[in-house]
């Protein structure tokens, strides 16, 4: 088997190189031409080479097949029929007239000018044909063309030593030539042309196909039969593969895709809970209309990746994924189904000990957008899916690391839209499949969204939203195990922080109120909702009118009104139904002034010319409400942020949250304009600025950290950005972060990119203190390394290691990338391999190995 499955990969794995457009060759290239002489050179007297008017029309040549003659030395023969143009010309200099022509070479040792490769046939086909001598013989309606033959049409290039064209059945004599259908290299001599539903086909017998582009390429894919439909694919019958003139690897039929999403594609490694691995994919296109001759389906538009996996620890693994080739939008990818009978689900990445996992571990995601074409219906109306059914709550660290980094919990929801240019109007409804992690229901929740705008044409401008929610919380079943001896562990236990960093942070915040408060506490029934499963009807509404205004030119002020009212019933609480009315109040003022610093260009530092602009702000923000009880179990609530809240209330859809503030936000902005490509381009912005309260919604503060945004894009090869908070005002927020990040290419061998991350003294998230290193440098033309740390200072753990090694091989590409993760509990290892032909690359250099 691994003499099979090796082979195969090495033709058909992956994306081809000479397919990125920076590689194609231009249409219906020319030869180069090679200037006429500086200086005249002497010819002998009355003797003119290549003059302007070189295309030449002999009786019984078609009109449509010219061929012109560079060297001026045409001949023809009224009796045989029989025309000659080009050939080798020698002009012997000597005083007269001037040498033109677009191929010559100088002997000045024989003081002679050689003029080759004079002529040039072109076709009612659109072929061009250059070459050193042709001979049109009308008694056979051919023209044989000799000598340095280049044949090109389209993106199709052939050469060879001679070519036959056919003008009356329109058709060349390949016999000969080596033929390239970019990125392909078809073997000389064996393949015919032939046209199939209107489209240039390659027909082999017997040939040989290659990407190798050399005189003697390292390898051969061979059949009995190969069909090579350009921009299209290869199709092989028969295929054997050869590595010089050695075969070593037979299939019956391949059909392999010169699109990167089709094909068959592998990734060979390791890992610490996997085992080792073969992850094998191939890709076909669906639906469209079979073609009656073929059979083949044009205008296919569903793209499916079928899945065979193979891990020694886990298993065999199965799926496919379906899309829509059609749609451009990367979130919605269609129906991906994945099953594996796991041969360890207790095993973990973390070391964390697992309770019981049933050995079917699946996944069924659906992520799609219905557009509704209405008439008579201005507006848009679409119908979003999302769908991420999981068999259990370790799905996604086990088999999608990558997606359980970004999105351990996903979603599950359906949803009708209604979009025009003032309005958004939803249908929306959340559903809970997956009972083992923390998630709401929403059955359903129809809302009503207008977009800042003038009111009846008027200079007030009004914004707002109005939603009724029917809304249920559970906590997630994998929670309750550490729960459940959280509620009846002492205080000084020594699992209690164990079992709290199992859970997620407003659960775990919920638990240590829990603890805090005595036995028989009137809070607890009301804490115990929250934690396990706050609900509620809830309809909500809130209105805003806003009018900008300018004042002496440089003054913009913009006032804000709002009202707002909430109404909940039927809640699993201390209450049964509550009524809040929200009233809002604010003030946005700026000004804007510019000055020309009259700096010139500096190509060093990317500057044509700098203005700077500045922009002191402030914004007044005021919110008098009807605050929700402690103990009311709320389910729109603000998530923990290091960030600053919005006080744009219609944005802030944390409704549960609203309460009481009375804040004022002031500061600056500044910025470095530039000029980049004929447009006006931010060289530096900076935004300082800070937060002072009169009323704190959060803590007893008076003023917030000052905040400092930074981006620097001085040069397309180098970037900063560099956002910082301290407090410099009494205690601030009680808390510092910095967060840095730099990227810096000195030249194209050398990438290299630092993060720095500090944390300290937050009151609900942990401390850190992070720095990631990654870096790429190009050591020859053949040997390439890349490296990604990322330390935790805080407590000295390298968390993540990663290496790779890179070599080219001629004809091969070999690749190796090692990671090593420090867990903390438990270290976990992995390696990928990759092996393939080169133009037929699995990855771009450096690759890219998953580090959740």
């Amino acid at each position: 088997m691994r003499a099979a499955v090796l082979p195969a990969i090495l033709f058909s794995t992956l994306r081809l190189a000479a397919q990125n457009p920076e590689v194609l060759p231009e249409a219906n290239p020319a030869p180069e031409e090679v200037p006429a002489p500086i200086a005249p050179v002497p010819l002998p007297k009355g003797v003119e080479i290549n003059p302007e008017n070189t295309e030449t029309l002999i009786p019984d040549l078609p009109k449509d097949v010219k061929i012109k003659d560079y060297g001026n030395s045409t001949s023809y023969d009224i009796l045989t029929k029989v025309a000659v143009f080009g050939g080798p010309f020698e002009a012997i200099t000597d005083n007269g007239m001037t040498l033109r022509s677009e191929k010559a070479r100088w002997n000045g040792a024989e003081r002679k000018f050689y003029v080759d490769g004079s002529v040039k046939m072109t076709t009612k086909e659109g072929m061009e044909v250059f070459a050193d001598r042709a001979v049109a013989d009308a008694n056979n309606s051919s023209v044989v063309l000799t000598g340095d033959v280049s044949v090109y049409q389209g993106n199709i290039l052939q050469r060879g030593d001679s070519f036959t064209y056919f003008w009356k059945e329109q058709r060349g004599d390949i016999a000969g030539l080596r033929a390239g259908a970019d990125p392909l290299i078809l073997e000389a001599g064996k393949f015919t042309i032939e046209n199939r539903n209107g489209k240039q086909v390659f027909v082999g017998h017997d040939a040989g196909v290659t990407t190798h582009d050399v005189e003697e390429p390292g390898f051969w894919l061979r059949a009995k039969e190969t069909t090579v439909y350009p921009d299209d694919k290869v199709v092989f019958k028969g295929l054997k593969l050869y590595a010089g003139e050695t075969p070593i690897f037979w299939l019956p039929y391949l059909a392999q895709p010169l699109d990167a999403d089709l094909g068959y594609h592998f990734v060979p490694g390791a890992r610490s809970n996997w085992g080792a691995f073969l992850l094998n994919s191939y890709g076909i296109m669906l639906g469209g209309r079979p073609d009656p001759e073929t059979g083949e389906n044009e205008d296919a538009w569903l793209l499916s990746r079928w899945h065979f996996d193979l891990r020694t620890r886990r298993g065999v693994g199965t799926g496919v994924d379906l899309m829509d080739r059609n749609e451009d939008n990367p979130n919605l990818k269609g129906l991906s189904l994945y099953y594996t009978n796991d041969l360890n689900p207790d095993v973990s990445r973390t070391g964390i000990t697992r309770g019981f996992v049933n050995e079917d571990r699946y996944r069924l995601a659906f992520q799609d957008r219905l557009e509704l074409d209405w008439e008579k219906e201005r507006a848009e109306w679409r119908l979003d899916s999302n769908f991420n059914i999981l068999s259990d709550n370790y799905y996604l660290e086990d088999f999608e690391p990558e997606l359980f980094r970004t999105d351990p919990n996903p979603d599950n929801t359906l949803g009708l839209f209604r979009r025009d240019d003032n309005t958004l109007f939803s249908l929306y409804g959340r559903f809970r499949p997956n009972e083992f992690y923390r998630s709401d229901t929403r059955s359903p929740e129809i809302a009503l969204d207008f977009a800042r705008r003038p009111l009846f044409d008027s200079p007030i401008l009004h914004e707002g939203n109005t939603s009724l929610s029917f809304v249920e919380e559970e906590i997630g079943s994998a929670s309750l195990s550490a729960i459940r001896p959280l509620l009846t562990l002492p205080a000084n236990d020594p699992r209690v922080p164990l079992l709290l960093s199992q859970l997620p942070t407003y659960e775990q915040q919920l638990i240590q109120t829990i603890r805090s408060l005595p036995p028989g506490s009137p809070a607890l029934p009301g804490l115990t909702d929250q934690l396990f499963s706050p609900g509620y009807n809830r309809f909500h509404t809130y209105q805003e009118f806003s009018m900008p205004t300018q004042i002496g030119g440089f003054l913009t002020l913009t006032p804000e009104l709002g009202l707002g009212y909430s109404r909940y019933w039927e809640v699993n609480g201390p209450s049964d139904s509550i009524d809040r009315v929200h009233m809002h109040a604010g003030l946005e003022a700026s000004m804007k002034f510019s000055k020309n610093l009259g700096v010139g260009q500096n190509r060093f530092i990317g500057l044509d010319g700098l203005l700077h602009v500045i922009q002191p702000y402030g914004r007044f923000s005021y919110i008098s409400t009807d605050d929700l009880d402690p103990l009311f179990p709320m389910v729109d609530r603000e998530t923990f942020s290091t960030r600053p809240q919005p006080l744009s209330v219609p944005s802030f859809t944390a409704i549960d949250s609203l309460r009481d503030w009375n804040i004022i936000r002031f500061g600056v902005r500044n910025k470095l304009i530039t000029k980049r490509d004929g447009q006006s381009f931010d060289w530096l912005s900076m935004d300082t600025y800070m937060d002072g309260f009169i009323t704190d919604p959060d803590y007893d503060r008076t003023f917030s950290n000052l905040y400092n945004d930074l981006r620097w894009n001085p040069l397309p090869w180098f970037g900063m950005t560099l956002e910082t908070q301290f407090p410099v005002i009494d205690s601030g927020s009680g808390f510092s972060e910095v967060a840095a990040r730099a990227r810096f290419m000195p030249n194209e061998n050398v990438e290299f990119s630092i993060g720095h991350r500090i944390l300290d003294n937050h009151p609900v998230l942990v401390d850190s203190h992070r720095i990631d290193v990654r870096t790429y440098m190009r050591l020859s033309d053949k040997w390439g390394v890349g490296a990604f740390q990322l330390w935790e200072l805080d407590d000295g753990t390298l968390e993540v290691q990663q290496y790779t090694l890179h070599h080219d091989f001629n004809h091969w590409v070999g690749s190796v990338g090692i990671t090593q993760r420090d867990n903390r509990l438990q270290d976990e290892f992995g390696i990928i391999f990759s092996f393939t032909l080169k133009d037929f690359p699995s990855a771009s250099v450096p690759f890219k190995l998953d580090a959740p």
